[in-house]
């Protein structure tokens, strides 16, 4: 744990931040000789009717969402190992000189299984603005699966890219939303036209697409034009990061996409229709 050194020139800076800060509903370490790191406590659970297998593990990190068109800014992360069952409590430091004026700070929940990721939370959780007293309680949803449950964990073949629901899950290193109407956003990849169309949060949209040896790249992306108020913060971010695309993996359901230079745009997984 850091100790703080108040240095010249620093002081103005210093509590500014701590008016910032508790002006959005936390109250900082004050004092000579006190800490400075922050934490922020809360409870992780669930309701699905399901044993987590001995190797997961739970990832609670803080992010700066503010900015649309990049990845989350990772301020800090934790681990926790889920013993027993739900809810699991955590504590999660963070410094606060990292915080920005004009940030928007969210806390985002993973668990994941030997990289595959099983539940996550799809509702925003912010961070601050809140009784600082007050625990979060943070429920995560689980991530659809066309897996057997055969307590294996493995024996299904890879899905085809193509003539798939495909159900975005991830966007940019942070759990999907739902979209206007409470809309999970999706897309679907025809095979002979070579086209793809979906819902990316607000509006329909449309496109086509090039596919070769692992390569994936969408063109000519159009959408309708409503607007919606909610939704369209994500579905630029959406639409952004299909125009990025340049190659895809599929692993059982799951389908990643990722640039150029193998930065992850974002995770769907397949939804089997009726």
């Amino acid at each position: 744990m850091t100790e703080t050194v108040l240095r010249p020139g620093t002081v103005f800076r210093r509590w500014l931040l701590a008016v910032t800060v508790t002006l959005a509903g936390v109250v900082p370490a004050a004092g000579p000789g006190s800490s400075n790191a922050q934490t922020i406590d809360g409870s992780i659970w669930y309701r699905d009717r399901f044993a987590l297998p001995p190797s997961a593990e739970i990832r609670v990190l803080l992010e700066d969402v503010a900015r649309m068109d990049v990845p989350a800014d990772v301020i800090a992360s934790t681990r926790v190992e889920p013993k027993g069952g739900p809810p699991w409590s955590f504590s999660l430091p963070y410094d606060p000189d990292k915080l920005q004026e004009r940030g928007r700070y969210v806390v985002r929940v993973r668990i994941e299984d030997a990289g595959r990721l099983l539940f996550v939370n799809t509702q925003s959780t912010p961070a601050f603005g809140r009784d600082p007293e007050t625990p979060l309680d943070i429920r995560v949803s689980r991530v659809p699966s066309n897996r057997p449950d055969d307590g294996k964990g493995s024996g299904m073949s890879d899905v085809s890219l193509t003539d798939t629901y495909w159900k975005l899950v991830e966007l940019g290193s942070q759990g999907a939303e739902l979209g206007a109407g409470k809309r999970e956003l999706q897309m679907v990849l025809t095979t002979g036209e070579r086209r793809v169309r979906g819902f990316s949060g607000c509006n329909r949209f449309t496109g086509s697409y090039q596919r070769d040896r692992g390569r994936l790249q969408f063109e000519q992306l159009a959408s309708t034009r409503m607007a919606c108020a909610e939704g369209m913060a994500q579905e630029q971010r959406f639409l952004s990061a299909l125009r990025e695309a340049h190659r895809y993996t599929i692993d059982a359901d799951e389908l990643a996409l990722y640039t150029g230079d193998e930065r992850l745009l974002m995770r769907f997984v397949a939804v089997a229709l009726p």
